[in-house]
């Protein structure tokens, strides 16, 4: 490329930068080579004899360290070292490796990876970073295999060890790491050729004047900051101004009032930091400004947007910026940095039919018409390369009219990825159809028009977010890692163009479950991605099982993600966005790493904080909820960057002074924002207690009816919808049947009498005339209610024989009795277990399982249901990290009616050396010969498991729950558990009736074995018929599965008009897919009502529209 005319009267080299630099250094010495500004009055500047001198004898001592031909990892903070460490690895022989060094509360994770993959031997950084990396543990354990050197030393100066390397054009300069994964680093290989022709291709683009200047405020580690703002000015002779991302992110001003003061003529960045800027800079800010010498705004990185360019343009008119000085460009990091780019002039927006776009085929428009959507040009091809657009399924060569991918031939294209051979080929060596190649996949949709480059979408799913790339694999799996409910490889994490920006959107499948708490998983999601990628999330779905759209091969479709939450056709059983909560996290309870306890220097004015509580609720509103000095704000609060710095920002306008960027850094709960405060910022005690006392000018949130007024909840809204839906089926509501008598095997409804299965008197004693005798008598001795807690005067003398008989039925020293069944389960696991502690449950565990677990604020962590040796495995993997784990069963599952391998959990359990609580509210009376439970149904030692708990409302004809074990649990729970202590005792007629219910049983064992003659069967003659009851054998709960609540609902009604009672079981107390009838089967229950109601179910159900299976055999009891 021919620049003689730019370069005149100078004729620099392009073969290297070491030689660049050497000649610069010759031609002006003294001439200003980088300056670098915190954006306000600090400036530090390099002349070219002063960074040639650094470069110098840096490189020597690289050299001296046996640097040569290896990779050096660059940790540098914003400044001048990292110029210096930059060029110093180039003339030492050394292959550049831009890093950015690992914050001061983070693991060096990304840093680790990038080390290990390069295979780095060395690092270069300043000597306060690597003192912090030394300081911290998990930082120099993930970096001990590496030499750390301080180029800020002046004992690693050599320059008179330095010797020029021989350096060719096909050799390595810089391995430059894509941002985003951490899972698998992909390092593109620039040679020292692949930078000059860039370079050159820059100054094609740019076309600048020997009299112009450039400025960046772009990360140096990053390909745009990298060349935009070392290689490019460098290789022009002209002066660089540098300055911190955080500077420009925290007041956006800065990176204009630095094109200002030192008459910057070429600068850019993202398309997001001209919108900041739009959005941040006052009219006052404006007047002070002088912007008519920038002569090219570059804009690239990120889709650019003609609104934004249209809003800068205007707003910064009357500061002397030309809307022409715009220059769209296109580029990435496997190709150094540009691809196509300008001319100067004003930016070419064209509109095109957006119906047409989203098919893949491109048709202008005029920019009234109703289809029309504006897209901005990214310049023209630079000569020397080639861009064509390509199928890439065929790999044919598309006409105009077509979208397809961007295929890049250039010299400026990088050799390919690092130590991955397979990845090289399939991106850096594709070939057309017809034979043509090599090219570079961009993995970018777009079309050529007018000889302008047109990029539409990405094939690829790469997230892009301010200019900064993510990789979704990454987000995905720390989702998976965040919540013990999301299904493995099925999360989808994606970028959406939503409300004028892209927005992070996740869809995440769950494991079967029910009655879960879908808010609290959404939030650990929350954190953990904002906590490992910095990026918190705009919105996540929680979706069902099976429900993510997926390839043959398994792999997960994003865009068709995409599209279903455009149609609004996910399965959703859970869901936020940003856009519509109003609800702050749960908790504010910092999620990043431990906090040691503060020294006495580090105590915070209670003062400052408040202060730093009011700003915080200013800009994260009702997203801060309940602040604490260790509420983080980012993690907890999911404040994006820009929101955190806005903070940062209005502190020091309180208080006077400026944060340093590493402060910025580090900030991040209240108490550390307040320490930081103190250390960095110019407060007096008198104006810290005037700031404490200002009120808050908080944007406060209207107060609508909705807020107050029940009828008005969404809550309630949404269950008048289900009924309105129930309604439109023109069936009967199902549910509140008023019963006018005692419910056995029949029950009378309305005058009518029915056969009843729709309630769990499994053994007949409710109503049975011993019971009722024994219930009546207790009411005459005791009265109505005990009418206190059992701890203080409430305690009678048989609540003693009934928790003694219960004992003595289950076989283990102790038991105690509450006055719920749900509240049995909340209370004494939501009191045995707390923070600290874990909760492995079965995945279709019962909601008071469930809540109790809530309740304890221990992790809970379901298990695939019934699966002992999912169990066995998270044991395995996470015992060690718990000071007390729990593992909850239960007996008979009341939908499916199946039961757990007891023996095997009881072996785990020992193994692990775990607590084993198996709630029996299904399977106490009816399993076992005599009905004693699981114990006696597998043979085992009822003490083998630490908590039996039972409900005395099914198979005991009364209401009330139980815990029994041994005697040490029973009495903690009696004096301590709050659902005992604070609670009434069990009223005298459910005490009673449950005593003599276990007494007549002990007499009667015979009911136990007609129930389980009953329960074989009805199931035997079900599945006969052809009929789906699911696992259910030798339980009295058996399902039959329609797969589809309106035929639920329709056979139950069919069911009921012909003299049967059962309820309807649908969606979303189950999945759609496993609605169904639950019967309860009675030991009253006659074979005649049986083989009956058997009949009459497939009659009907074949009536409603349901489809008969091949009748099978029953499984064995």
């Amino acid at each position: 490329m021919n620049l003689e005319s730019f370069f005149a009267p100078y004729d620099p080299p392009r073969s290297n930068f070491v030689e660049i630099l050497r000649y610069w250094t010759e031609q002006q010495p003294d001439a200003p080579a980088f300056y670098y500004t915190d954006g306000e009055d600090d400036d530090a500047m390099l002349t070219y004899a002063q960074l040639w001198e650094r470069v110098r004898a840096l490189a020597g001592h690289l050299q001296q360290r046996g640097a040569t031909g290896g990779r050096v990892l660059l940790l540098y903070p914003p400044g001048l070292e990292f110029v210096v460490g930059f060029f110093a690895c180039h003339a030492a022989g050394a292959t550049a490796v831009p890093a950015y060094p690992p914050r001061r509360n983070r693991k060096a994770t990304r840093i680790h990876s990038i080390s290990k993959d390069s295979g780095a031997g060395f690092a270069l950084s300043i000597a306060s970073v690597i003192e912090q990396i030394y300081s911290n543990k998990d930082q120099a354990a993930d970096l001990s295999a590496i030499e750390m050197i301080a180029s800020d030393d002046p004992s690693n100066a050599a320059i008179d060890a330095w010797k020029m390397p021989t350096i060719a054009a096909n050799d390595i300069a810089m391995l430059q790491y894509t941002s985003g994964s951490t899972g698998d680093p992909k390092g593109v290989m620039l040679t020292h050729g692949n930078l000059i022709a860039n370079c050159e291709y820059i100054v094609h683009a740019f076309t600048p004047t020997r009299a112009g200047s450039g400025a960046s405020w772009l990360p140096t580690y990053h390909d745009m900051g990298l060349v935009g703002g070392v290689l490019k000015p460098l290789f022009y002779g002209r002066p660089n101004v540098l300055m911190s991302p955080m500077a420009f992110l925290q007041k956006p001003v800065r990176w204009l009032q630095m094109i200002s003061k030192y008459k910057v003529s070429i600068s850019g960045g993202p398309n997001f930091a001209y919108q900041l800027c739009v959005e941040k800079v006052t009219p006052e800010e404006i007047a002070t400004l002088d912007l008519s010498g920038w002569e090219v705004a570059f804009n690239g990185a990120e889709p650019v947007r003609p609104t934004t360019i249209d809003a800068f343009a205007e707003k910064f008119a009357s500061a002397g910026f030309r809307r022409d000085a715009f220059l769209p460009c296109y580029g990435m990091a496997e190709t150094t940095l540009i691809v196509t780019g300008g001319p100067k002039g004003q930016p070419v927006v064209s509109h095109f039919s957006a119906d047409g776009l989203n098919n893949l085929q491109v048709k202008q428009v005029t920019a009234d018409d109703d289809d029309a959507r504006a897209l901005v040009g990214c310049g023209e091809v630079i000569p020397g390369e080639r861009v064509e657009i390509v199928d890439p399924d065929s790999f044919q060569l598309l006409e105009p009219a077509k979208i397809g991918e961007v295929w890049v031939q250039s010299p400026s294209v990088g050799k390919g990825y690092w130590n991955d051979d397979a990845k090289t080929r399939a991106v850096f060596g594709a070939s057309t159809a017809d034979g043509q190649g090599p090219f570079l996949r961009t993995g970018d949709l777009g079309f050529m028009h007018e000889g302008q480059l047109y990029v539409t979408g990405r094939l690829k799913d790469m997230i892009i977010v301010r200019g900064v790339n993510r990789y979704p694999q990454d987000i995905e799996l720390t989702c998976e890692q965040a919540s013990d409910v999301v299904q493995s490889g099925a999360v989808a994490a994606m970028a959406m163009d939503f409300m004028g920006r892209e927005q992070l959107m996740i869809v995440a499948e769950t494991v079967r479950i029910r009655n879960h708490d879908w808010n609290a998983e959404i939030d650990r999601i929350r954190k953990a991605v904002t906590a490992e990628h910095e990026l918190p999330p705009d919105a996540i779905y929680m979706v069902r099982a099976g429900s993510v759209p997926k390839t043959s091969s398994g792999k997960i479709q994003r865009h068709a993600c995409l599209d279903m939450i455009r149609a609004n056709e996910l399965k959703i059983v859970g869901s936020w966005s940003r856009w519509e909560s109003h609800e702050p996290l749960q908790g504010s309870t910092s999620h990043s790493q431990p906090k040691r306890p503060r020294l006495a220097s580090e105590q915070v004015s209670p003062e400052i904080v408040s202060v730093v509580i009011r700003e915080v609720k200013a800009i994260a509103r009702e997203r801060a909820g309940e602040l604490s000095e260790d509420t983080n704000i980012a993690i907890d609060l999911g404040l994006d960057s820009l929101e955190r710095l806005e903070i940062a920002h209005s502190l020091e306008k309180i208080f006077g002074g400026r944060f340093p960027d590493e402060a910025l850094q580090e900030m991040e709960t209240i108490a550390e924002v307040a320490l930081a405060i103190r250390e960095h910022l110019d407060c007096n005690p008198i104006d810290i207690l005037a700031a404490a006392s200002e009120q808050a000018d908080l944007p406060l949130r209207e107060v609508k009816p909705e807020d107050y007024t029940f009828a008005l909840f969404p809550e309630y809204k949404r269950l008048k919808q289900t009924e309105q839906t129930l309604m439109i089926t023109g069936l009967p509501n199902p549910y509140f049947t008023v019963h006018e008598g005692l419910t056995r095997d029949t029950t009378r409804i309305d005058g009518r009498d029915l056969i009843s299965f729709a309630s769990y008197n499994y053994l007949g004693m409710s109503g049975d005339p011993e019971v009722t005798r024994a219930s009546t008598e207790a009411v005459e001795r005791f009265g109505t209610s005990v009418s206190a807690s059992r701890l203080v005067s409430g305690n009678k003398t048989i609540h003693g024989e009934l928790e003694r008989e219960i004992a003595d039925w289950v076989g283990v020293e102790a038991s105690v009795v509450f006055v719920g069944g749900h509240s049995t389960n909340e209370t004494t696991i939501g009191h045995l277990v707390g923070p600290g502690d874990l909760i492995l449950h079965d995945a279709l565990s019962h909601n008071s399982i469930i809540q109790g677990a809530l309740l304890s604020g221990a992790r809970r962590r379901p298990f695939e249901h019934n699966d002992f040796e999912a169990l066995d495995r998270a044991l395995t993997e996470v015992r060690g990290q718990y000071r007390r784990v729990l593992v909850v069963i239960e007996g008979v599952y009341s939908m499916d009616g199946d039961f757990p391998d007891l023996p095997k959990f009881v072996e785990i359990k020992q193994r692990h050396k775990c607590l084993l609580m198996v709630d029996e509210a299904h399977s106490i009376g009816t399993m076992g010969a005599t009905g004693r439970g699981m114990a006696e149904h597998f043979g085992v030692d009822p003490k083998s498991v630490d908590i039996w708990m039972g409900t005395l409302s099914k198979s005991f004809g009364s209401c009330g729950g139980y815990i029994a074990g041994c005697a040490e649990l029973v009495e903690y729970l009696q004096y301590t558990a709050p659902g005992f202590v604070y609670s009434v005792g069990l009223p005298p007629a459910s005490t009673a009736a449950a005593l003599a219910s276990l007494r007549v049983l002990k007499a009667e064992p015979q009911r136990v074995a007609r129930l389980k003659e009953r329960s074989n069967q009805f199931v035997r003659e079900a599945q006969a018929h052809g009929l789906n009851t699911g696992q259910s054998c030798g339980t009295p709960v058996v399902p039959v599965i329609t797969g589809n609540s309106l035929l639920a609902l329709k056979l139950s009604h069919a069911l009921f008009e012909a003299g049967i009672n059962v309820q309807p079981i649908l969606y979303p107390a189950v999945e759609e897919a496993a609605a169904r009838l639950r019967f309860f089967i009675t030991s009253e229950h006659t074979e005649q009502q049986i083989h009956d109601t058997v009949e009459e179910v497939a009659k009907q159900y074949v009536a409603v529209g349901g489809k008969l299976l091949q009748p099978a055999h029953a499984p064995q009891a």
